[in-house]
């Protein structure tokens, strides 16, 4: 009597939570471009060295506005608590928490300040402190090991003290012409002019008095005028030492080589640490126990997606040794343990961004895969804890902790738990297919929310740029497959011949001829979904951004086999884009110097010379401020379509770069990119 009372019960839970189980899935929706900007943007995090706490920026965006705030948040590292820090109405951030535990520090632009300072706040709350008041804007914070200094990147001019830099600000505000004079080959880079003189330099703050130094001043050297990050310096543990990211060249433009230089911060003496290599290192970083320099070296010239290797300099011998000499991919983002005898390292691989270990004596890496995409990990100085972001294509960035090693961590913010729980999402699958040359080539394929097989669904084939750029699983705010996906279609996105993750071989395998091999991996992939049948082969479409966008114009001269086509930002002539921000390096990719050598080997590759061929409908998005594919690309291409009568339309962005950025100009790409797609192959299964 008691055990079938017992079982009743048990029934009547059992009925009651599958109940409430079903009635969640049932209230679940479609994913949708509102949604991408509701999302909480969560920041690399910083640890406290006593493992207990993690610092971080969480951005909010509205749809109408092109800006955004961010605030710092406290999460506890056992996941319990999560505390907002910072309050002020504006942008708070990239934290970073001192060695003795008693501050973080942060940038924001407050009442009073013309341009963002350097601020810090203890972190069981109260008052942010400004600590700065720099005429430049500092930005990429590192403290001293000492907890008495904080260094920062800002950009002047070169030697300019803090008077003759607001001289020069106000002479350029004041100036009826804005014109540039220009004898420097490389004058602007991706949306930003550089022809103004002003470089990136790296200065250092007293934080007892708030007073700053430019550590570059007088040495002729300044950071890679491009995108300075906190990767480009560090300095050693006691202090008396910068390593910095400097070009090494003549003139930036006509040849690169960036080295790693010393700088004796006492002596103010400078040594190039790597002149033995002709191509870039990078991404200096001490051992906590001062012995060590771990850094990113490069060696082939001109090529942005050479494998790079981990490197560690011994400070006392000066002898180099590469760490990853058996792996056969590129490390990023390298990231010391506190007992000084283990790297870190982020390594895409098979579509994935995954956390390595490598150990330095004897040199050995520990490969780890998640199942998941992993980055921007920090480590405790005093316990054994660590504190990443993880992220997916169904899963936007979020902070996990836990023992590196063992590799169980917690998830401990919860910014998006409500928000990504009431999305309906479609499977992702990843598959391995034939490609050119008959070698595998992955693919992923994410399918509709509510797919049935036993119906026919419209293909959208998703063609990534770089051509390097592979795509791994990770949460997109631009080009997000789950929202494809949610629009009923079957999207398709191969990491085709070139594609980073796949070993070097596989990326260096369409030099001198980008178009063939992933124009075949493309077409077998969809060969492949056309073998499915659920896969409608009247109602397919492709889509691709940058090269993707290339790839665009390139099949549209090679077959019709496609109902529309979406070019975001897309290369279509090899000749015009001498106007582009990055000149060196293309005669690499292209086999042949594009200003005078083989230029029949360049047409050969020239999406341009197809125009004739040219038959499929086809949206052009673009935007001014692009300076990687200038606007006229997109212009070329859709004049020519238009010329010729095919149907196509160009949606231009007068305000964004390569990228689209803003909240309202996403709502209107994401609209008309989804409504072309739509006009032509519909959504959902065929009726």
């Amino acid at each position: 009597m008691q055990r079938a009372w017992f079982w009743r019960i048990g029934l009547a839970i059992c009925l009651a939570v599958g109940v409430s189980a079903a009635h969640a899935e049932e209230t679940k929706r479609l994913m949708t471009v509102e949604d991408l900007w509701a999302v909480k943007r969560v920041g690399s995090p910083t640890i406290s060295p006593d493992g207990k706490w993690a610092a971080v920026e969480v951005s909010s965006y509205t749809l109408d506005s092109d800006d955004h705030t961010s605030d710092i948040w406290l999460l506890a590292c056992d996941g319990s608590r999560q505390v907002q820090l910072t309050t002020y109405r504006g942008k708070n951030s990239g934290p970073k928490w001192s060695p003795d535990g008693r501050h973080i520090a942060f940038v924001s632009k407050r009442d009073g300040d013309e341009v963002p300072q350097i601020y810090v706040i203890a972190p069981d709350g109260g008052e942010a402190r400004r600590l700065t008041k720099m005429p430049m804007a500092p930005a990429h914070l590192k403290w001293s090991a000492d907890s008495k200094t904080i260094f920062c990147i800002a950009w002047t001019w070169p030697d300019a003290d803090d008077e003759t830099h607001v001289k020069k600000e106000k002479e350029w505000k004041e100036s009826k012409s804005k014109a540039f004079i220009i004898d420097d080959a490389t004058y602007r880079y991706w949306d930003k002019w550089i022809a103004d003189g002003k470089r990136p330099l790296v200065f250092a703050v007293d934080v007892a008095t708030g007073k700053h130094r430019n550590l570059l001043h007088g040495t002729g050297l300044t950071l890679p005028p491009y995108e300075p990050s906190a990767n480009d310096y560090d300095v050693s543990p006691d202090g008396s030492e910068l390593a910095f990211v400097a070009d090494s060249v003549k003139e930036i433009g006509l040849d690169v080589n960036y080295d790693i230089y010393a700088l004796d911060l006492k002596s103010g003496k400078v040594r190039n640490l790597t002149d033995d290599n002709p191509a870039n290192d990078t991404s200096p970083v001490y051992s906590p126990d001062g012995k060590h320099l771990a850094f990113l070296r490069q060696t082939i010239k001109f090529f942005y997606a050479d494998r790079t290797r981990l490197m560690v300099l011994d400070r006392q011998s000066g002898q180099k040794t590469e760490l990853t000499k058996d792996l056969d991919r590129s490390c990023g983002n390298p990231r010391w343990l506190p007992d000084s005898r283990r790297v870190a390292v982020e390594v895409e691989d098979q579509g994935y961004m995954n956390l390595f270990l490598v150990s330095v004596d004897p040199p050995a890496v520990k490969p780890h895969y998640a199942g998941i995409s992993e980055r921007s990990v920090d480590f405790a100085a005093k316990a054994d804890v660590a504190v990443f972001l993880r992220t997916s294509f169904d899963l936007p960035a979020t902070v996990f902790a836990g023992n590196f090693e063992e590799r169980r961590p917690i998830q401990i913010d919860r910014f998006n738990d409500k928000l990504a729980g009431s999305w309906k999402l479609g499977k992702v699958e990843s598959v391995v297919i034939s490609g050119a040359d008959d070698r595998p080539v992955q693919m992923w394929i994410v399918y509709p929310p509510d797919f049935d097989p036993n119906k026919k669904w419209p293909l959208v084939q998703v063609v990534h740029g770089g051509p390097h750029n592979g795509i791994y699983s990770d949460f997109s705010f631009r080009w997000n497959p789950q929202l494809w996906a949610a629009q009923g279609w079957v999207i398709g996105i191969v990491n085709f011949h070139g594609s980073s993750g796949f070993g070097q071989d596989f990326t260096d395998s369409i030099t001198g001829d980008l178009g063939t091999k992933p124009m075949i991996d493309i077409l077998k992939a969809t060969d492949w979904f056309e073998q499915h049948p659920w896969i409608d082969r009247n109602r397919m479409a492709a889509a691709g951004a940058s090269y993707g966008g290339y790839m665009m114009a390139w099949l549209n001269g090679h077959t019709d086999r496609f109902k529309a086509m979406v070019c975001h930002a897309g290369v279509y002539n090899w000749h015009s884009m001498m106007a582009s921000d990055l000149i060196r390096g293309r005669e690499r990719a292209l086999g042949a110097k594009p200003w005078g050598g083989d230029l029949e080997k360049i047409d050969r590759q020239n999406a341009q010379r197809l125009a004739a061929n040219f038959k499929t409908p086809t949206l052009v998005l673009h935007g001014e401020k692009d300076y990687r594919v200038p606007v006229t690309q997109g212009m070329e291409y859709y004049n020519t379509l238009r010329q010729k009568g095919v149907p196509t339309r160009f949606v231009y962005f007068p305000d964004e770069n390569h990228w689209i950025l803003k909240a309202p100009n996403s709502v209107v790409w994401h609209r008309e990119v989804f409504g072309w797609l739509k006009k032509y192959i519909g959504s959902g299964p065929t009726r």
